[in-house]
């Protein structure tokens, strides 16, 4: 009998294995439209009716949103310009309209507060061999399908534990740690941008 190297054997079994399935299962399109098979959209809706029933000690208003007729508000921070009645709630799940004011409920409560060395962060030859203080809030703007932090990008301020770590307290977390650095990450920095940017004042 003929030996036979294992690549060729591996070229052999992957071919025989093709021929006896249709094609079309690994084929990732849909045969009828042409796009990735999944959801029909993934840039999310606004959530009627789903604001709190009262704001809560991690609620600051936004920085940057329009107050329209009857109420209505037009958030700003991202291009998904969420246009909310009063009660609803934003697409990244942290934005609320009280009243004809825009919430954020994603300020000093982050649910992921670590710290990190510089090399993880996509940043080329930034602070190298330092350590950075890396905290996140839950909520995000996008519906990416192959998200890494689904469970806290996808979630509700609420719906997670948190952390209690207001502007001032993040300075001094970072100067604890002996951190160079503060990053903004796991989720989309952008809808916390108020929380974000006070801490950056300090």
């Amino acid at each position: 009998m003929k030996k036979i190297s294992r690549r060729h054997f591996l070229y052999c079994s992957a071919g025989l294995f093709c021929s006896v399935l249709h094609a079309d299962a690994f084929w990732p399109f849909s045969v009828k439209t042409g796009v990735a098979a999944g959801p029909a959209d993934i840039r999310g809706h606004v959530f009627k009716g789903d604001a709190p029933q009262k704001l809560w000690k991690w609620s600051h208003e936004g920085f940057l949103y329009t107050k329209l007729d009857n109420k209505l508000v037009m958030c700003g921070i991202c291009p998904n310009r969420c246009l909310l009645s009063p009660g609803d709630r934003s697409v990244c799940r942290s934005k609320v309209n009280m009243d004809g004011v825009l919430y954020s409920l994603t300020y000093g409560n982050p649910c992921s507060v670590n710290v990190d060395p510089i090399e993880k962060k996509p940043l080329f030859h930034f602070k190298p061999r330092s350590k950075a203080f890396s905290i996140a809030t839950t909520g995000c703007n996008f519906r990416c399908l192959n998200c890494q932090n689904w469970e806290i990008s996808q979630a509700k301020p609420h719906e997670v534990r948190h952390h209690e770590l207001f502007p001032a307290d993040v300075i001094q977390g970072a100067q604890r740690t002996g951190c160079a650095s503060i990053a903004y990450t796991y989720s989309e920095a952008v809808t916390f941008f108020e929380y974000m940017i006070d801490t950056e004042d300090r």
